[in-house]
C-alpha cells in the first residue's frame, strides 16, 4: 500500500513555495529618509533601554549581589540569570520595534499644508 504522507508533504511544500514571489514589489510604507530612520531607531532603542532598566532594577541588583557573592558561573541560578537576561533583551527589542513602527511616518509639514490666500 503506498504511503500518502511523503507525497502529500512534498505537494504542500511546493504549494507553499509557489505562493512566495521574490520579485513582487515590497510595500515600503516609509515617508522618511534613511537619516531620520536611523535617528528614530536610536531614540527608540535608548527609550526601551531606559524603560527595561527602570522596570528591572531590583532584579538587576539581586543578580549583581548574587554574582559578587557566588561568582558568575558557579551557581545553579546562573542558568536562570541567563534566561532572565534573554527575556529582558527580547522585551527591549520588542519595545524598540513597536516604537519604530509607531514613528515610521514623518509628521506632515505644516508650512506645506497651510492654505495660501
Amino acid at each position: 500500500m503506498p504511503r500518502p504522507f511523503p507525497s502529500l508533504s512534498l505537494l504542500l511544500l511546493l504549494a507553499a513555495c509557489s505562493l512566495y514571489d521574490p520579485a513582487a514589489p515590497r510595500p515600503e510604507g516609509r515617508d522618511i529618509n534613511l537619516g531620520q530612520n536611523v535617528s528614530i531607531r536610536a531614540a527608540c532603542r535608548e527609550a526601551a533601554d531606559r524603560t527595561i532598566t527602570r522596570q528591572d532594577r531590583g532584579q538587576l541588583m539581586r543578580e549583581d549581589e548574587r554574582d559578587s557573592r557566588l561568582g558568575t558561573e558557579s551557581s545553579v541560578l546562573s542558568s536562570r540569570a541567563v534566561s532572565d537576561q534573554m527575556g529582558r533583551q527580547f522585551r527591549r527589542d520588542r519595545m524598540a520595534a513597536d516604537c519604530e513602527r509607531q514613528n515610521q511616518y514623518a509628521a506632515p509639514d505644516r508650512a506645506a499644508a497651510a492654505p495660501t490666500r
